[in-house]
């Protein structure tokens, strides 16, 4: 190669390496908008509602939302990225008419949702006895949006269009932000009002999301997936059972139900703040790192390459321990102002709950790792004995410290039960990787 080659080649290597990281900003400053207007709708429905009512109205939107990911197809994280990857090989025609399949189907379970929510809204309402049945059903209205925009979002990713979903994430936050101050303004305190707007907001990004669906494929020439084509679609949305009944009982609030038989729905309001919050936080430090600190580490120092899985774990797992634990630490310290300043005083007795959860939150940021790795390498089916385990240990912990010290109870169930967990992804990681450095050297 002479001069001007290697100097092209070097200036064509840097403008790529100065776009991946202007998408890597543009696209972490479209999340970070989103996440503050999504902040921002729950922000001014706790203000509007208060404790009480709040409560209340994130309880039913709970029930409404939790059966989702296992009736709606493709809207657990496992499911979405198979059937992203089947539609990203097929030519546009075909996957116009996987959208057509996926669609169809969607609405299939959407029927079974609806029939199931007719029927067990009546007992639902009788058993917890403060939300009525029309409550409950407006709740499961509210998600029906969701589930079609799921088969949209689906092929939009399998096209590449990070940008458009991006897009359609904000228009979300901001249209939902937008109704929530129109009923503001109106002067509305009921919790049906709110799960109406809140309805029309998803609905108007289904509408946008469908558009962009029908505009970027030709859905005239659209062609039927074959035999063997429609068994894998099937085969991919299989959802297994077992690891999501796992994770719901230990990382996706399953203590509510008995917090709301037994205690009032103000204690439902506080809890579920200090949930929401810490949740948050636990993805901050892996979004931190794989959006800023790893594409730094890349560019200043390229030779500081991974040897083997094995260290690349390792040393992962340690830049997110240093991010993590500052920032958690850091919420725990400053969190009565943050909540002050956001919620008011009505909301201070959430602060003791949310330390508590905000410890496990350091060990779910860890975890990541871990899950991420086992889910890529197909061995999630390693995690099922112990999480067993630690969803009987959850089920015992939150019935007897949620029966004596109320949410502050449920906060020590839900912390100890996400701590095991993580400490355990950990370690059968660790485990697997070390016995495949043992496999690879003997080989």
């Amino acid at each position: 190669m002479n001069g001007r080659d290697i100097y092209l080649s070097k200036l064509h290597s840097l403008l790529e390496r100065r776009d991946k990281i202007w998408t890597a900003i543009w696209q972490s400053s479209f999340a970070a908008c989103s996440m503050l207007a999504n902040a921002s709708v729950y922000i001014l429905i706790a203000h509007m509602l208060g404790p009480q009512s709040f409560g209340t109205y994130m309880f039913v939107r709970w029930l409404a939302i939790i059966a989702v990911p296992i009736m709606g197809t493709g809207m657990s994280t496992l499911t979405s990225r198979q059937i992203a990857d089947i539609q990203s090989r097929e030519a546009p025609r075909f996957v116009a008419g996987i959208f057509y399949f996926l669609w169809y189907r969607q609405c299939c379970c959407i029927l079974l949702y609806i029939l199931a929510y007719l029927t067990l809204s009546i007992p639902i309402s009788r058993f917890f006895g403060f939300f009525s049945p029309v409550i409950l059903l407006l709740s499961s209205l509210s998600t029906l949006p969701l589930l079609i925009s799921s088969v949209a979002g689906l092929t939009l990713r399998s096209l590449r269009r990070v940008d458009l979903l991006a897009t359609l994430h904000l228009f979300s936050a901001l249209t939902s932000l937008l109704s929530m101050i129109i009923v503001w303004q109106v002067g509305s305190r009921q919790v049906g009002t709110f799960l109406l707007a809140s309805t029309l907001a998803d609905t108007l990004t289904l509408a946008l999301a469908a558009i962009c669906v029908i505009r970027l494929l030709p859905m005239k020439e659209a062609q039927q997936p074959g035999i063997f084509l429609r068994e894998r679609l099937k085969r991919a949305l299989k959802h297994p059972f077992t690891p999501f009944i796992l994770d719901v009982i230990v990382w996706q609030r399953s203590e509510l139900p008995l917090l709301a038989l037994w205690h009032q729905p103000a204690e439902l309001g506080f809890y579920i703040i200090s949930s929401m919050i810490s949740s948050a936080v636990i993805g901050i430090a892996p979004t931190l790192f794989s959006t800023y600190v790893q594409p730094l580490l890349l560019r200043y120092m390229p030779t500081r390459h991974y040897h083997n899985p094995y260290d690349a774990f390792i040393k992962t797992s340690c830049y997110i321990v240093f991010l993590a634990i500052p920032i958690c630490f850091l919420f725990i310290v400053f969190c009565p102002a943050i909540i002050t300043f956001c919620l008011g005083r009505a909301y201070f007795p959430a602060i003791i709950p949310l330390r508590i959860l905000l410890i496990a939150s350091v060990f779910g940021s860890i975890a990541t790792i871990s899950v991420t790795c086992l889910a890529n390498n197909g061995q999630q089916s390693s995690r099922v004995w112990p999480g067993i385990g630690v969803a009987l240990l959850k089920i015992v912990l939150a019935w007897v410290c949620i029966a004596h010290w109320g949410m502050i109870g449920a906060a020590f169930a839900s912390a100890s039960a996400q701590i095991v967990s993580a400490i355990s992804s950990i370690c059968i990681c660790r485990n697997l990787l070390i016995r495949y450095e043992i496999g690879i050297q003997n080989s």
